[in-house]
């Protein structure tokens, strides 16, 4: 297919063919960079690339449907770019986020509610690419354009699309993220609740991204509310990672995203149950001790189900909680301990290099309880006390021989 040289000398079925044709090319892109996997990336950034470069032959000063479309293919151009492949920058994306705001800003926003979500769509991703530079006037870049994206998305209304909701959350989700990452962990749990607040009804009417999101705003609110070190904290903590867990169970969502969110979600409770133990120092009751080591066994188990999906994201959290039950078994529960750690590294037989992590944590939650159970101990010999600790230590010597 031959165009003309230059703009003016399209003729109307030349415009309406590279239309087409770069329209095309976005579709592709997104659909590959949607798919992930090997290589899904770097195709999608060329798709983007194309459509870019041919959406850019339009004349776009004529016409607001041909300058939509091309900042909407900046800014896909932009995320692909984020989502990374060897060599990718974060400059490249800010270029590709650059060109879609100015080209975005010119549109009429009254005229039609999607030139509103886009640019604010750009700013958020102009946000995420300068907070990945790792400097002070990057991370102050960075919080200014989450701040212009919150500003445009909140005029949209809202209750049109549920897509308008879901952008504002995700503008307000990214913002507390970088609070976060600075330490200014009050204003991040605002900008969370903030995000909940946007969501409205829709997580509770099953909107798939929206639970999601609600998901991921409870669970990174859980984390904040850690970081304040206190009982209140770690009490709130624990109730977020509630909230969390309640998006997506329940709910026929699947795939590593949302086990990986649940995960992080019992992680927060987990953290957040032992942390409200130690700081109160209260009698370790039935009740307290029976949810540590729930939330150590789901968290295990959870882990374990999601693995064969994808090893690389699940394997750290199966040894995180594979560590914490060993520690929570080793503090509260030694009696059990050795079944805990045998029962799940039966289940890691087939893979030499999970197993060999898995059996050197065992070896450290073994030495560590037995030392702890003969320390400073007056033993009377033919007690039933006596008797319990003797057989726990009998049973975990000879567990920890074959670990």
């Amino acid at each position: 297919m031959t165009f003309g040289t230059r703009k003016g000398e399209l003729s109307a079925a030349d415009k309406a063919a590279l239309h087409r044709a770069g329209s095309a090319w976005t579709d592709m892109g997104t659909a590959r960079h949607v798919a992930g996997g090997p290589g899904h990336s770097s195709s999608a950034i060329r798709c983007h690339w194309r459509a870019v470069r041919l959406l850019g032959e339009l004349p776009v000063h004529e016409d607001t449907g041909y300058l939509a479309d091309l900042g909407a293919a900046w800014v896909n151009l932009g995320c692909a770019l984020l989502a990374g492949y060897p060599g990718a920058s974060p400059e490249e994306a800010l270029g590709a986020f650059g060109s879609a705001v100015e080209l975005l800003g010119r549109l009429p926003f009254d005229a039609n509610p999607r030139f509103r979500h886009n640019l604010a769509a750009a700013w958020m991703g102009r946000g995420e690419a300068f907070g990945r530079i790792e400097t002070t006037s990057g991370r102050a870049a960075a919080l200014h354009a989450y701040g212009r994206a919150i500003e445009i998305a909140r005029e949209l209304p809202l209750d049109e699309r549920p897509s308008f909701r879901v952008l504002l959350a995700s503008c307000r989700i990214n913002r507390g993220n970088l609070l976060q990452r600075l330490s200014r962990h009050q204003e991040a749990i605002q900008e969370y609740d903030e995000s909940l607040s946007a969501l409205g009804s829709l997580p509770r009417c099953g909107h798939r991204l929206a639970s999601h999101h609600a998901a991921t705003a409870w669970t990174n609110r859980g984390e904040a509310l850690l970081c304040l070190s206190d009982f209140a904290g770690s009490t709130a903590a624990v109730e977020s990672a509630r909230m969390a867990l309640g998006q997506v169970e329940g709910r026929g969502l699947d795939g590593p995203p949302d086990a990986k969110i649940s995960l992080r979600a019992l992680c927060v409770m987990a953290r957040g149950l032992e942390s409200r133990m130690l700081l109160q120092g209260f009698a370790r009751g039935a009740d307290e001790v029976a949810a540590l080591s729930d939330v150590a066994e789901r968290g295990l188990a959870l882990a374990f189900a999601s693995r064969d999906r994808a090893p690389e994201t699940f394997d750290p959290l199966i040894i995180w909680f594979f560590s914490f039950g060993g520690r929570v078994y080793g503090r509260f529960q030694p009696q059990f301990l050795a079944e805990y750690l045998g029962e799940a590294l039966s289940r890691c037989q087939a893979d030499a290099e999970l197993g060999a992590e898995l059996r050197a944590v065992a070896r450290r939650a073994a030495a560590g309880t037995l030392e702890g159970l003969c320390r400073n101990r007056i033993i009377i010999a033919g007690t039933r006390e006596a008797e319990r600790l003797l057989s726990t230590v009998r049973e975990l010597e000879g567990a920890a021989a074959n670990f």
